[in-house]
């Protein structure tokens, strides 16, 4: 038994995935697209509950069928998606993010992609506009609620006479309070998994289960539905990249598509009409297709352009996606769903496995031929650093950099330490510039780093509290080797005082806090850098030790081995498409500059700068002789950091010089 059919909800289904694809092409005002998710949650838990509710009450439900329905629904033109995206990545794509594209295609035909790319998002993980399958996270989110989800409604109804209210609304609330407080966190494992979202899902199926009536006069309906509009639309246009999310944030888009859902099962509504519009009902019915083609179509489109798309580019993706969205529903989704095609529910979940495997083979038959010789492109693999693992695994913690193993050394392996490298994955990036360096004078020294910790004491990131506490122990560190005379200092310094990404770069803006100050200690960035960084260099020279700041490495804001990598293949220049100009890299570095400088007026210390390697009259080039002089958009590769080495060698023949 099948609910009256709602066109109201096919256009609230369309608000939702405009939203997304709004958002993903760059369009400013819809800063928050990225909460259609939320909303597409609500629909598919009121939605699958209703059906659920009213088969167990009329005793038609059966388990099969209902899986039956689920792979009609989502498996044919998930499958065709697939296939698309493995064959044009292994056209476009480098051998090493093939690889990332193949098994993200086998978690994604299991249903388990939100967990994997849960773990594929550290800080070193690569961009997202590099993942095509990025947005099949909420897909597996919703497939495993209903794993679990139709079984747990029969129990209720065997167990507690349907009282569904009764388990529903707890586990609600369990999941809502969870997601609360793991955004505050953990915000990666809050947006990816399902603990932290069923209570969106829970939301849609508490709703259906419609235990409070919905208003029968048009006026209350007409209040409650453009409410719950006004709260979606103050969330995609108002929420920002940079909002705090899941937590309380997503309750606005959530309970905002409730109270429309809810206010027109009552009766026509203001809101309801609009939504019921052809246009919005037809976006609604190509919506899951659309859904599926625009993310990998935006990331390749970005891709194939090595720049930010125009918005002339944006109207053409949007055409071609729409029109891909279209033809999938028409001739690949409505077919299985009609049951047209395989009309036998064994056959169905036959094909079905069958095709799942198929996909998931040909994606890592693919990324395998990739790494063929003369199919994979040495000068990427170059870029992805044979000797980065060695210096990721330096970052150090305080147990280790007082415990026997130590910390990493640089320079020569023999005698004792007379220098420190500190600061966040910079110096990790910068290690085997510093090494090489070091070698050439004979001299030995240890790094100190932390991912996201620049060495500005007494200043934090808001959710980074151990930066703090690993700074410190660096200063303890420096007490108990006295040999220790020279200590370099390198960070990322302009997301410090700008707080704001690089161009084209994905990631949220920086705040800074001083712990110092009462209060909550917020200040404005470039007063917390140089204030963080006053305090560092007069811990230093209140010790007697020598410093040498490191000038800033100039961001780049496209991931530059892919960049190459496409470049070369379509025959264009890496550095005329993606370089930053020097104009560009003294503005974003001004108060970096401004600020080293003042320090150098204060206090005795040297500045090297590998920008004047990197930087000629007009750009700073991220590619030399083909090869990738960085790992990503903004970290030197070991061939990159080799390349700049010399401007250490004065800071190391003053060091060797020294008497000791």
């Amino acid at each position: 038994m099948t609910p009256a059919y709602r066109p109201d909800i096919d256009g609230l289904r369309a608000i939702a995935v405009l939203s997304i694809l709004f958002f993903h092409l760059g369009i400013d005002a819809f800063g928050g697209g990225y909460v259609g998710v939320d909303i597409f949650f609500v629909i598919s838990g009121y939605l699958i509950t209703s059906i659920i509710v009213r088969e167990i009450a009329s005793g038609d439900f059966s388990i099969a069928q209902f899986y039956e329905r689920r792979a009609r629904r989502i498996l044919p033109a998930l499958v065709v998606t697939l296939a698309a995206t493995l064959l044009i990545g292994y056209l476009l794509l480098s051998p090493a993010q093939m690889r990332e594209l193949a098994q993200s295609a086998l978690a994604t035909a299991f249903y388990v992609s939100n967990v994997f790319f849960f773990f594929s998002s550290g800080y070193f993980d690569g961009p997202a506009e590099l993942k095509p399958l990025l947005h099949t996270w909420s897909l597996a989110v919703e497939e495993q609620y209903y794993i679990l989800f139709p079984f747990l409604m029969l129990l209720i109804a065997r167990k507690a006479s349907r009282r569904y209210a009764l388990v529903l609304v707890p586990l609600l609330l369990v999941s809502l309070i969870g997601c609360v407080l793991l955004t505050a966190s953990n915000s990666s494992a809050a947006f990816y998994l399902i603990p932290t979202r069923a209570w969106q899902l829970f939301a849609g199926s508490v709703l259906a289960l419609h235990l409070v009536t919905a208003p029968v006069n048009a006026l209350p309906r007409n209040l409650l539905a453009a409410a719950g509009l006004a709260m979606m639309l103050v969330a995609i246009l108002a929420f920002t990249p940079d909002t705090p999310f899941p937590g309380y944030a997503a309750a606005l888009p959530t309970f905002g598509a409730a109270l429309v859902i809810h206010a027109n099962s009552g009766g026509t509504t203001l809101v309801g009409r609009f939504l019921s519009l052809k246009a919005m009902v037809f976006t609604g019915l190509v919506s899951y297709s659309l859904y599926l083609w625009h993310w990998p179509g935006v990331v390749y489109a970005r891709y194939v352009m090595i720049n930010e798309l125009t918005d002339i580019e944006k109207g053409a993706l949007f055409t071609v996606v729409f029109g891909l969205a279209v033809l999938s529903w028409r001739y690949v989704e409505r077919p299985f769903r009609n049951r047209s095609f395989i009309a036998s529910r064994t056959r169905l979940f036959a094909v079905s496995a069958a095709a799942l495997v198929a996909v998931s083979g040909i994606g890592l038959g693919l990324a395998a031929a990739k790494t063929e010789p003369g199919v994979a492109d040495g000068n990427t693999a170059l870029a992805n650093d044979p000797g980065w693992p060695h210096w990721k695994e330096c970052e150090d913690d305080e147990e280790r950099m007082f415990s026997e193993a130590g910390l990493c050394r640089l320079g020569f392996a023999s005698g004792q330490a007379g220098f420190l490298f500190w600061g966040d994955s910079h110096v990790i990036a910068l290690a085997s510039a510093v090494n090489l360096s070091a070698r050439r004078h004979g001299v030995s020294g240890v790094l100190a780093t932390r991912t996201a910790c620049p060495p500005l004491l007494g200043i934090e990131r808001p959710g980074r509290s151990s930066c703090n506490a690993f700074n410190g122990a660096v200063l303890r560190y420096l007490d108990d080797h006295p040999d220790i005379r020279t200590v370099l200092l390198a960070a990322r310094w302009p997301l410090s005082t700008k707080g704001t990404r690089y161009k084209n770069e994905d990631g949220r803006a920086v705040s800074l806090v001083d712990l110092h100050r009462p209060g909550a200690g917020k200040v404005d960035n470039v007063t917390a850098f140089e204030t963080g960084l006053y305090r560092t260099i007069s811990e230093l020279s209140d010790r007697g030790l020598s410093i040498v700041l490191v000038g800033p490495v100039p961001e780049v804001g496209f991931d530059v081995p892919s960049s190459n990598y496409v470049a070369r293949l379509t025959g264009r220049d890496t550095n005329e498409r993606v370089a930053p100009a020097v104009d560009e890299y003294r503005q974003r570095t001004r108060e970096v500059t401004s600020a080293f400088a003042e320090i150098g007026r204060q206090f005795a210390l040297r500045v090297v700068a590998p920008s004047d390697i990197l930087c000629g009259n007009i750009r700073c080039d991220v590619v030399l002789n083909g090869t990738p002089l960085y790992r990503d958009d903004n970290h030197l590769s070991v061939f990159g950091a080799r390349h700049v080495s010399q401007v250490f060698d004065p800071a190391f023949a003053e060091m060797a010089n020294k008497p000791r």
